[in-house]
Order: structure tokens, then C-alpha cells, then sequence
């Protein structure tokens, strides 16, 4: 009886502990989003990205930089200007709402509705803004060998790569950076 008892606990804690969650695997640059390098001519190219809805507009217009940069270093450039034609213009965030964790319970009187104070908790309740939609964002890029024949407002490449390249998973020459597992330090 306690042997069968033992065993069906074991094997209780061997289901539970299969349904815990394992970390996800991290992404490399390319599965960041959906990415597009299309020329235009031997010099210009349009760069476009798509990420996911949950994906930050900052972060996605930082993104798109890194892959101009990237192309550009890619096609033996030094220095890229990001053109201002209209659809640089009217890209905009994304479509957002503010998502409550609580319903919102509450009694009018005064000034409104108010949440009822047992259900209040200025912690737990915090509201969130997500994006109704995934961010898109796009770039015309013209290309430049050196510094002498790029225009003063055009972006060092190489720079961009060793800045901000190892945030997402690029190498300074702009090669996609396999991720490492991490090794778990057992006390």
C-alpha cells in the first residue's frame, strides 16, 4: 500500500512538473519580424519591417535602422541617409487600447463612478496599453562609400552595428549572431 502510494505521488510530480513552462528558445535578428530589402538601384534600396502586435513603435523603427545598417555594410557601404519621401511621412504608431485586470466595479456618486474599495488595488490594477494591430515601419535608403560623399545627416553603419548590433543579435560586421543557450549555475 505504501509502495503504491510512493509511486502514484511520483508520478503525480512528474506530470505537474511537465506542464511548468520551459523558457522560450531566444530569437536571433531575422525572427524578429517580418523583413523586407528590396532594391531600387544599385544604390538605394527600400527597407521595410513588420513586427508583432505586442512589439513597441520605438522599438521597431530602432529594428529597421539596424537591418539599413546591416544592408548597407552587407553591400560594401560605409554610411546610409534615410530619404524623406511621403510614405516616410505618414507612418504612424499603431492602433492602441488600454486594457483594465479588473472589471470596473464601482457606485456613482460626486464626480463619477468609483471602484469599490475592496476591490481596489493601485498595484494589481495598473492598465496596460496594447497595440490593436502589428507595427509596421519603412525606409527609403540611399548608400554611400565614405564619409566625403555622404551628406552630413547620413548614418555610420559600422557605427549602428557596434551600438546597437549586439542588442539584437548582430555581429559589428553585421552577420546574425546565434544565441547561446544559458547554462544554469546550480548552488
Amino acid at each position: 500500500m505504501k509502495r503504491s502510494l510512493m509511486s502514484l505521488s511520483l508520478l503525480a510530480v512528474l506530470v505537474l512538473s511537465g506542464c511548468a513552462t520551459t523558457p522560450s528558445k531566444p530569437r536571433t535578428f531575422d525572427q524578429l519580424g517580418n523583413f523586407s530589402s528590396t532594391p531600387l538601384n544599385t544604390q538605394t534600396y527600400r527597407i521595410g519591417f513588420q513586427g508583432s502586435s505586442n512589439m513597441n513603435f520605438g522599438t521597431a523603427e530602432e529594428i529597421t535602422l539596424l537591418k539599413a545598417a546591416q544592408t548597407s555594410v552587407l553591400n560594401d557601404f560605409s554610411f546610409f541617409k534615410v530619404m524623406d519621401d511621403p510614405s516616410n511621412r505618414n507612418q504612424q504608431p499603431p492602433r492602441q487600447a488600454v486594457v483594465y485586470s479588473t472589471p470596473m466595479y464601482g457606485y456613482g456618486y460626486g464626480y463619477g463612478y468609483r471602484r469599490h474599495p475592496a476591490y481596489y488595488d493601485p498595484f494589481y490594477d495598473m492598465p496596460q496599453v496594447v497595440n490593436i494591430e502589428p507595427v509596421q515601419v519603412s525606409y527609403t535608403i540611399q548608400f554611400f562609400k565614405d564619409k566625403k560623399s555622404a551628406p552630413n545627416d547620413a548614418f555610420d553603419a559600422r557605427l549602428i552595428l557596434q551600438s546597437l548590433g549586439q542588442k539584437y543579435g548582430l555581429s559589428p560586421t553585421g552577420q546574425v549572431l546565434v544565441p547561446q543557450p544559458e547554462t544554469a549555475v546550480r548552488p
